[in-house]
């Protein structure tokens, strides 16, 4: 399997593979990075990068894989980028301004807790808009973040930085926010999945 076949292969393709050792988390993790680093400069989806952290967390997930009564988790070594204004402790989340550019988490919100706790590999920050208004992604903060199919149109927003990333290979899944479409119109103009939980 090429790198870019890993790149667009589902979190649920990954998994089946993890589970019959026909592919390892770092040799997955190892791919979204090496994508991710291609993308950088020209669709901008990422905020603060963790990409060294990622590698390690995938190595713990392949040793949990190779044991043979090693009980894994639903998510296990499955590439998680994290929107800005979604909080992880311990890591910045700015929202896109430059107002948060010191803000550090001291809570991780109860989505991004769960994820982790089922084993999803948190290696990236994706940008958004300044606060998360605009339905374009550009901020002063991380500059312009553009569509991986036409460069020379938005990703959408707020969660455009998550829309472009998925829509490049440069992560497996990742979360957005939306009260008026921030994940939606992301996923329909970089044409990926989308969902928006209901309240409750």
């Amino acid at each position: 399997m090429t790198d870019d076949e890993l790149c667009y292969l589902s979190a649920t393709e990954a998994l089946t593979l993890f589970n019959q050792k026909a592919l390892s988390p770092v040799e997955l993790t190892s791919a979204i990075i090496s994508r991710a680093e291609s993308i950088r400069d020209d669709v901008n989806p990422f905020a603060d990068e963790y990409f060294e952290k990622g590698l390690s967390n995938a190595r713990k997930a392949e040793s949990r894989y190779a044991k043979a009564n090693s009980r894994t988790r639903r998510l296990e070594g499955i590439p998680l980028a994290i929107k800005d204004s979604v909080n992880v402790r311990g890591t910045r989340s700015t929202g896109g301004s430059l107002i948060n550019a010191e803000h550090r988490a001291e809570v991780t919100d109860p989505s991004v807790e769960r994820l982790l706790r089922a084993g999803a590999n948190f290696f990236t920050r994706t940008t958004c808009p300044e606060f998360c208004w605009l339905f374009a992604t550009h901020s002063r903060l991380w500059g312009v973040t553009r569509n991986p199919w036409r460069l020379d149109i938005t990703p959408g927003g707020s969660s455009g930085g998550s829309g472009a990333a998925l829509a490049a290979g440069a992560t497996t899944i990742a979360i957005g926010t939306d009260s008026t479409g921030s994940i939606r119109q992301p996923a329909a103009q970089c044409g990926v999945v989308g969902y928006q939980a209901p309240y409750g």
